[in-house]
C-alpha cells in the first residue's frame, strides 16, 4: 500500500493545482502559540516547565491521527486508511516541485535580476530577511544549498519515515520541522536545543542514504569516499544542508558546468565576466536538479522492487 500511496501523492502534488498552496501551515503556529500561552499563565517557573508545551504540542496531533487511523482501520477494504495516509503525506510533502523551484529561480537569474532572485527565495520560504547573502556568488551558493536541503526535508525524509513507521512517523517529523521553524527569539534555549537534536536524529540516517544515492546517481568513487569518511559522525550541530551540498558537489565532480554545449561560442565570447559566472552557476543548479531527480527515481525503483518481492511491510 505504501508504494501506491507515495505514487498517488507525487502525482497529485505535481499535477493538482501546483501553483496553489493547498495546505496552510499557519494552523500549527496558532496551535503552538495558544498552548504555550495557556501553559505560561498556569504553570509555575519550575525546572521542567519548559518541556511540558513540547510534549503537548507533539502529543495532540499524533493522538488525533492515531484515533482517526484506529477508527477507520479495516473499513471499506482499507480505502479509508489509504485516504488518511494520502492526506497526511500531501500536507507534509513540499507544495512546489524542486524542478519548479529551480526553473523559477533560473528564469530570474539568467536575466541578471538579483533582487528578483532574493524576492523569490523569500516568497518560496527558502530565505528570510535576516539570512540573505549579498553577492552574486553567495546568492547562487545559498540557493543551491537550500534547494538540496528543502528537497531532502520535504521528500526524502518523508519517504524514509513513511516507509519505516507509517503516517504517525511522518506527522512526527512534520511537527518537529514546524517546531524548529516557528520558534521565536525569546523562546527557551532548552526547547530550541531539544528540537534541533530531534530533527538531527530524524535526518541522520536519511541523510546518509541520500548521500549514498548521490554516489549511485553521480561520481560514485569520489562521493562514496566522502560518505565513508563521515558516515558514523554524530554531531547535532552539523548543518545538514551544507553536508548535502558537499556530497552533491562530490557526486557532480567531473561534470562540465563551465559552458553549455548548446551555447553559441561567439555569443559566449561576447558575455561579460558576471554573465559568464551566472551561466556557470545556472548550469550547476540544473545539474543539482537533475541529480535530485535521479536520486528520487532510484528511491522509487528500490521501493518498487521491495513491493514486488514482498519485502515491504504494510
Amino acid at each position: 500500500m505504501k508504494f501506491l500511496v507515495i505514487l498517488i501523492c507525487l502525482t497529485v502534488n505535481y499535477l493538482w493545482l501546483k501553483d496553489f498552496d493547498r495546505f496552510d501551515d499557519a494552523w500549527f503556529f496558532r496551535l503552538r502559540r495558544r498552548i504555550e500561552s495557556a501553559l505560561s499563565e498556569r504553570s509555575a517557573d519550575s525546572g521542567m516547565s519548559w518541556i511540558v508545551p513540547v510534549i503537548i504540542i507533539y502529543s495532540l496531533p499524533l493522538l488525533v491521527l492515531g484515533i482517526i487511523l484506529f477508527a477507520v482501520n479495516g473499513m471499506a477494504f482499507g480505502l479509508l486508511t489509504m485516504m488518511v495516509h494520502i492526506i497526511v503525506l500531501l500536507i507534509v510533502l513540499d507544495r512546489t516541485q524542486p524542478s519548479k523551484l529551480a526553473s523559477e529561480f533560473l528564469a530570474r537569474w539568467r536575466k541578471g535580476d538579483i533582487e528578483g532572485c532574493l524576492l523569490y527565495m523569500r516568497q518560496a520560504q527558502l530565505a528570510n530577511s535576516t539570512a540573505v547573502p549579498d553577492s552574486q556568488v553567495q546568492i547562487a551558493a545559498f540557493f543551491k544549498r537550500k534547494l538540496i536541503h528543502r528537497c531532502f526535508e520535504k521528500m526524502f525524509v518523508v519517504f524514509f519515515w513513511y516507509l519505516l513507521a507509517g503516517a504517525l512517523a511522518v506527522l512526527f517529523s512534520y511537527v518537529s520541522y514546524q517546531m524548529r521553524d516557528s520558534h521565536e527569539g525569546g523562546q527557551d534555549a532548552r526547547q530550541v536545543n531539544l528540537i534541533c537534536r530531534i530533527t538531527y536524529i530524524l535526518e541522520w540516517l536519511p541523510l546518509r542514504l541520500l548521500a549514498l544515492t548521490f554516489s549511485l546517481a553521480g561520481n560514485f568513487v569520489q562521493c562514496f569516499e566522502k560518505v565513508k569518511l563521515s558516515f558514523w559522525e554524530f554531531q547535532p550541530e552539523t548543518d545538514s544542508g551544507a553536508a548535502l551540498h558537499s556530497y552533491a558537489g562530490c557526486a557532480l565532480s567531473g561534470v562540465n558546468t563551465s559552458v553549455s554545449e548548446s551555447e553559441d561560442p561567439q555569443e559566449l565570447g561576447e558575455l561579460s565576466a558576471d554573465e559568464r559566472d551566472r551561466l556557470i552557476e545556472a548550469n550547476e543548479i540544473e545539474a543539482i536538479q537533475a541529480l535530485l531527480e535521479r536520486s528520487q527515481a532510484i528511491w522509487l525503483a528500490i521501493l518498487a522492487v521491495m513491493t514486488i518481492f514482498g519485502l515491504q511491510t504494510i
